[in-house]
């Protein structure tokens, strides 16, 4: 199951951490000189970044995988059909990724002990991260 979840971590900081980073940085720097804004602003902007991404991640699934998940060897499907999920439930997906950041990151390390290797968005949304590899 470890070898999996790296490769899960290494596929989401490739697909949502680093964009939103680097979008929020180029958001700050353009209208507001500098790339890294403090106080409610800031706040603001990276809300917008991590939900721009999000959008774009939800929009580039194909059959289960976004372009960090193919590249990694991994797909989503459904845990019941196991068949490739839809963009539109990768979206949902990705804002339930809400409840494992709420929990203090828990969720995101839940599949190293769970019998399915699902995290808490996964159990939310009846999916689960194969290997394809």
């Amino acid at each position: 199951m470890g070898k999996i979840w790296c490769r899960r971590a290494a596929a989401y900081i490739l697909r949502i951490v680093l964009p939103t980073s680097l979008l929020s940085q180029l958001i700050n720097s353009v209208l507001y000189g500098r790339s890294s804004i403090d106080g409610t602003t800031g706040i603001w902007v990276n809300c917008v970044s991590i939900i721009i991404v999000c959008v774009i991640s939800a929009c580039s699934t194909r059959k289960g995988q976004t372009w960090s998940h193919h590249l990694l060897g991994l797909r989503i499907v459904d845990r019941d059909s196991n068949l490739p999920i839809s963009g539109v439930r990768m979206g949902l997906r990705e804002i339930a990724h809400c409840v494992d950041f709420a929990s203090c990151f828990i969720g995101f390390l839940w599949p190293l002990w769970d019998n399915k290797g699902q995290t808490f968005a996964d159990k939310i949304m009846k999916t689960t991260v194969i290997s394809i590899k």
